[in-house]
């Protein structure tokens, strides 16, 4: 009878503390957002602080997959973005909260669906990528070694809800073109598709897709410590060339009938070797004699993730952000003798070599 009257009672310690602890939250939030809403007053207003307090407690709930309990939505998204304006005023954090995006591929794909949810905290995110991860990944992707062998979306579907539990996230495994074009357009057509996907022919369906329903893709490639950015807006122009005509009419190849090499030259061709190091020429040519794969790395896959989110919200808010192909090159910008005559010179001959193998 003791034990049972111990055990209720250390039962009963633990639900008081965590109500008390909930409460000390909310007063925590509470003092947030007199910061955000009064930035002006320098010292706090005890009754708009017990006001803005009741307003959080009554609207607040708890949620078991949180430790902390969530405020009412308004308020999240209000403490969630604050810290944006007034580079994101309030009417265009509004916007972007109701953009949607299409993320097919969750290597760079991951980095740029997560860092857009954190700027963004839209309401609804679609992701798309078949794969498994599988431990030679985790070198640039931002997953724990427990995840391994689990499906990339399942892993990022989780960390988009611990970023807004708000959230609706639409995902598929299934990446057939049905698949693809009803994850497209069915409950919310999205606004705007991310192409981080490597297969070459997905990328060409993609492309289709975006002709066909008028919308803008951007797609981010990390090569060596660079980036190349592609912006297509087939919203501005339709009839735009896939790839910027890199390869002209690349979409009648038949890529069935084509083998591994030949795919592998035209995916080389489309990325190019423009603001390539020495070290990335070098490894396009022992793909599949001494590395089994395209080399990727976690800085320029985070940096990748950034830029996508970047050109998103400037595309979603009306800037002029035209087709074209663009590049970050970090070590143009910090590597003083990458440009001198002699490393050019080399470049130039590593390229030579790539092109007569």
């Amino acid at each position: 009878m003791a034990i049972q009257n111990i055990s209720h009672w250390i039962k009963l310690k633990n639900i008081l503390n965590m109500k008390n602890n909930q409460i000390n939250f909310f007063k925590s939030l509470a003092a947030e957002l007199f910061k955000i809403r009064y930035p002006q007053k320098r010292e706090k207003d005890k009754l708009i602080l017990n006001k803005l307090e009741k307003q959080i407690t009554k609207k607040g709930k708890a949620n078991i997959k949180f430790k902390n309990p969530l405020p009412e939505k308004n308020v999240f998204y209000e403490l969630t973005t604050a810290r944006n304006r007034n580079l994101i005023t309030q009417k265009e954090q509004g916007k972007l909260q109701k953009t949607v995006v299409g993320f097919f591929g969750m290597s760079v794909g991951s980095h740029a669906a997560l860092t857009w949810m954190m700027e963004s905290r839209a309401d609804l995110i679609k992701i798309a990528d078949p794969d498994t991860i599988d431990s030679s990944n985790l070198n640039r992707l931002r997953f724990g070694w427990d995840v391994v062998g689990q499906y990339k979306i399942d892993v990022v579907k989780k960390l988009l809800s611990e970023i807004n539990p708000y959230a609706k996230i639409v995902k598929t495994s299934v990446v057939d073109d049905q698949t693809i074009e009803a994850l497209l357009i069915k409950n919310k057509k999205v606004n705007i598709i991310v192409d981080a996907i490597d297969d070459l022919k997905g990328k060409i369906f993609l492309r289709k897709l975006c002709k066909d329903y008028k919308l803008p893709l951007i797609s981010a490639a990390d090569v060596g410590d660079n980036v190349v950015v592609d912006i297509e807006r087939y919203d501005l122009d339709p009839d735009y060339s896939f790839f910027h005509n890199r390869i002209p009419e690349i979409e009648k190849i038949n890529l069935e009938t084509i083998n591994p090499l030949e795919k592998k030259n035209l995916i080389i061709k489309l990325v190019g070797f423009e603001h390539n190091s020495e070290k990335m020429l070098n490894s396009l040519m022992s793909i599949g004699k001494t590395i089994p794969t395209w080399p990727q790395l976690g800085a320029t896959a985070t940096i990748a993730g950034g830029v996508v989110t970047t050109l998103i919200k400037k595309i979603v808010l009306g800037e002029k952000v035209l087709s074209g192909r663009y590049y970050l090159s970090l070590d143009d910008l910090f590597v003083q003798d990458y440009n001198s005559k002699s490393r050019q010179l080399g470049r130039k001959k590593l390229i030579k070599t790539i092109n007569q193998d």
